[in-house]
């Protein structure tokens, strides 16, 4: 070994070998891609799409009573593929990696959505405003984690109306982000809240839909009935 590549690719595989247990068995050859390890040619087909595509079911997204935007920026967040600074720099794209609503974390999707201190601020807001139908995300929950906790156990109604109220948080916050970054203008929680209800009032103006006279939750296993006023 003369060079420090070949170091590295020496303490590599001894890694990788260390901990190897040989016995006296016979060898014996599997097929990774198929769950009883014997190859066929249907398994090698679907090897080679492996991770070239999302396997998330967004029916929750698509349904979601929220304009079309709102729904596809939706689609992009709950996987992560909003174009904050962290992805930016994976993609070697110059940007300032700290999140410009809190200036004390790298930005991230789950970071600057769910946990950057101005978006908890927002969340409170929405949480008082909906009488505790939207809460305050938990600490150190990834999106789609977030998402899918946030809609479970309710009826197709109820999941529609709260995934709007979610999306629609969502994207102001992901607004006054942007306004910050490029414009140099900064929002306060109250005024992304009253951008939320807005868009929301525009919404049931045009389409006569959501109806945000109440929304059925199941809590306990049970059905709650929350009346919702747009401008309460």
């Amino acid at each position: 070994m003369q060079t420090v590549e070949e170091m590295a690719s020496f303490v590599e595989l001894w890694d990788l070998v260390h901990g190897l247990q040989l016995t006296d068995e016979q060898d014996q050859i599997k097929w990774r891609w198929a769950a009883d390890g014997i190859y066929t040619a249907k398994s090698a087909y679907n090897m080679q799409f492996h991770g070239s595509f999302s396997t998330f079911k967004g029916d929750s997204i698509w349904h979601a009573e929220a304009e079309g935007k709102h729904r596809f920026f939706g689609w992009l967040l709950i996987q992560s593929k909003i174009l904050t600074a962290d992805k930016l720099l994976a993609r070697n794209w110059p940007c300032n990696p700290i999140c410009t609503l809190c200036n004390q974390v790298q930005e991230s999707a789950s970071h600057l959505i769910l946990h950057c201190i101005f978006a908890q601020q927002v969340w409170e807001k929405m949480e008082d405003w909906t009488q505790g139908i939207i809460k305050k995300p938990a600490p150190g929950l990834e999106v789609m984690d977030w998402w899918e906790k946030e809609l479970a156990s309710l009826s197709k109604k109820a999941r529609r109306l709260k995934a709007a109220l979610l999306i629609y948080a969502a994207w102001n916050i992901w607004k006054a982000r942007n306004l910050k970054v490029f414009e140099q203008k900064t929002m306060t929680p109250g005024e992304v809240l009253q951008e939320i209800k807005a868009e929301m009032m525009c919404r049931a103006m045009a389409c006569g839909r959501p109806s945000f006279h109440f929304i059925s939750l199941m809590l306990n296993y049970c059905f709650l009935e929350f009346e919702i006023f747009v401008f309460m």
